[in-house]
C-alpha cells in the first residue's frame, strides 16, 4: 500500500474513533416523570421544547403524562455544538500526529476496525436476546395469545390497558406489590387472583361502579397516580 493511501486510511480510522465520542455527546437521555410534573416544566429543565418532547416520545396530548413514566429528553443544541467542535479539534490534532508515524497508525486503525466489528456483533446478539425476552414476558402461561390479546378479547380497552394496567402491574396478571395488591389492576379483591378474563371483568366492573365509566377511571388514575 502506498503512503498516500495509508495516510488516508489512518486519518479515516481516527475520525471514526472520534465520531463515536461525538455520538455519545449527542445521545439522548431519559427522565422519569415526578408527581406534579408537566411537559412545560420538563422542557424547561432540559433546555428543549414541548413539541420536541412530544415528537421524541410519540405523545398526542401534551397533558397526558403520568408519574413514573419514562420520557426521552434531548440535550441543549448549544452544548452539543460546543462538544462537537472540541471533538473536531482533537481529531485534527490526532490526524497530524498520525501523519508522522504512518506504520504505527495503520496498525492501530486495523485493531480499531476489528474491535468495532466485535462490538457490532455483540450489540446484535443483545438486541436479539432482548426481543426474545420481551416476547416471552408478553405471553401468558394460561390460555392462548398474549395477556393484552386476552384482555382486549374479554372486553378491556386499549386506553384502560395503557393508562391503568401498564402503570399498575406492567401487564403481569400475577404481579404482587409489597402491600399485597395483586394482578393486572393491583387489587385486594378476589378477581385480582383469577384468569386474565376474570381480572378484566373485575377491572371493568370496578371502574364503572366507582368512577361511573372507564374514561372517568382513567382520568382519575392519570391525575392521582392510583385508582
Amino acid at each position: 500500500m502506498n503512503k498516500i493511501k495509508e495516510t488516508a486510511l489512518t486519518v479515516a480510522g481516527l475520525t471514526a474513533v472520534f465520531g463515536v465520542g461525538q455520538t455519545a455527546i449527542n445521545a439522548a437521555t431519559t427522565y422519569t416523570v415526578q408527581g406534579g410534573d408537566t411537559l412545560s416544566d420538563i422542557a424547561a429543565k432540559f433546555n428543549t421544547t414541548v413539541d420536541n418532547l412530544m415528537k421524541a416520545n410519540h405523545l398526542k396530548d401534551s397533558g397526558l403524562i403520568i408519574k413514573d413514566q419514562s420520557l426521552v429528553v434531548s440535550e441543549d443544541d448549544n452544548v452539543v455544538a460546543s462538544s462537537a467542535a472540541s471533538a473536531t479539534d482533537v481529531a485534527a490534532s490526532a490526524a497530524s500526529e498520525a501523519t508522522a508515524s504512518l506504520a504505527a497508525s495503520s496498525a492501530a486503525a486495523s485493531s480499531a476496525a476489528a474491535s468495532s466489528a466485535a462490538s457490532s456483533a455483540a450489540a446484535s446478539s443483545a438486541a436479539a436476546s432482548s426481543a426474545s425476552a420481551a416476547k416471552t414476558t408478553a405471553a401468558t402461561t394460561t390460555g392462548s395469545g398474549s395477556v393484552y390479546d386476552q384482555f382486549i378479547a374479554a372486553g378491556g380497552t386499549a386506553a384502560l390497558w395503557q393508562y391503568v394496567v401498564m402503570p399498575e402491574s406492567g401487564g403481569n396478571p400475577n404481579a404482587v406489590s409489597p402491600n399485597g395488591y395483586h394482578g393486572l389492576g393491583q387489587t385486594k379483591n378476589a378477581w385480582g387472583y383469577g384468569s386474565v378474563a376474570e381480572q378484566t371483568a373485575g377491572m371493568l366492573s370496578y371502574a364503572t361502579s366507582r368512577y361511573g365509566s372507564i374514561d372517568a377511571a382513567i382520568s382519575f388514575r392519570l391525575s392521582h397516580g392510583w385508582w
